[in-house]
């Protein structure tokens, strides 16, 4: 898989945590830790795409 393809899974899994964030009250995700397992799953992608390729950065 390209650094791609991988950075934009981990942008799935932090757009879906915080779609749970929202609806959290009361469906118990805030108490299992779907949200910050999600968030972390998204950290750890980034790091392994960084490894791969790392981002190309933009001047300003």
């Amino acid at each position: 898989m390209d650094a791609e393809t991988v950075r934009a899974i981990a942008d799935l899994a932090r757009k879906r945590a915080k779609v749970r964030e929202h609806y959290a009250e009361g469906d118990g995700m805030m108490r299992l830790g779907a949200m910050r397992a999600l968030r972390q799953f998204a950290a750890d992608l980034e790091v392994s795409a960084d490894a791969v390729t790392p981002r190309v950065r933009r001047k300003r």
